[in-house]
């Protein structure tokens, strides 16, 4: 049976991956950062490998002898330069990589990775993708907005019946994809049941703008529900109020005017695409319902 390196195995993306290999018959090595991570997951996967993202010594000794790897990256949105941290963990997981060549590699890149500049915090999967092109059997896996972003602004929604809103116009749509479908994606280009080479870009059954989420919260909450726009001038302080620091409230900041300028879009004419399942009102409610 084949055997799988995945690295985020504790997030939304990685932990549903691990269940879809598993499901399939597939053994997984789980590669955590920490011990309550090796635990949580000792009992699920068939091995566990502790490796920082930054330790291209421990990441050789997780990746090796596996038949592919799936590779994602912290979001470092605590840290006083996330692109300096990303440099790091990039130069770090090429020499691992290039040290176990496993035949099949994904990487959970972003919408609009193909642009070099103007896309904020999506510039590092940018990089990442540059850094890894050479690599055989690479599938870079450019996922929409995730639908999940929206789970912690239930409980304000719930309360005021109104949805703040980063995203502008308000009847512009996005693409969007539930996590859930991008871990199963991923599964299923590590198994080879699913086929693709080079980019592919992952949305879900359909697109969303913010009128749109809105609406679906009124359904999945019972009470009308209003989408408002928060204006650019207020961002950096609800970044800094969630916790993150100056550099990375700024490259938020800039994804999201990337986003609503339509910089940060599809590059379809040199990518395959794919939909998942998942809905925005299924998401919706199983946050909301816990």
């Amino acid at each position: 049976m084949p055997l799988f390196a995945i690295t985020g195995i504790t997030g939304h993306v990685g932990s549903a991956a691990a269940h879809r290999l598993l499901a399939q018959g597939a053994r997984v090595r789980a590669v955590v950062r920490s011990k309550a991570g090796a635990n949580a997951w000792r009992d699920k996967a068939d091995e566990t490998a502790m490796a920082s993202i930054d330790d291209p010594q421990a990441l050789t000794r997780a990746f090796d002898g596996v038949d592919g790897v799936y590779v994602m990256t912290p979001t470092w949105f605590e840290s006083a330069d996330m692109f300096a941290e990303n440099v790091r963990a990039v130069a770090a997981l090429g020499q691992a990589l290039r040290a176990t060549r496993p035949e099949r590699i994904v990487l959970l890149s972003s919408i609009g990775a193909q642009h070099a500049a103007g896309t904020g915090a999506i510039l590092k999967l940018h990089h990442m993708e540059q850094a890894f092109g050479d690599l055989a059997g690479v599938i870079a896996l450019r996922a929409g907005w995730f639908m999940e972003n929206y789970a912690g602004l239930v409980s304000h929604v719930r309360a005021t019946g109104v949805l703040p809103s980063t995203l502008a116009p308000l009847d512009r749509t996005h693409p969007m994809v539930a996590t859930r479908d991008i871990g199963h994606i991923v599964a299923d280009f590590l198994l080879g049941t699913t086929r693709g080479h080079g980019i592919v870009e992952l949305e879900g059954p359909r697109r969303y703008g913010p009128n749109d989420v809105a609406a679906a919260f009124s359904k999945v909450l019972g009470r009308p529900v209003e989408a408002h726009i928060l204006p650019p001038s207020e961002w950096l302080g609800v970044y800094a109020q969630w916790g993150l620091t100056s550099r990375s409230a700024a490259a938020m900041s800039e994804m999201l005017a990337g986003f609503n300028s339509g910089h940060i879009v599809f590059q379809k004419s040199q990518a395959d695409t794919l939909h998942g399942l998942t809905t925005l009102e299924q998401v919706l409610a199983k946050v909301a319902n816990g």
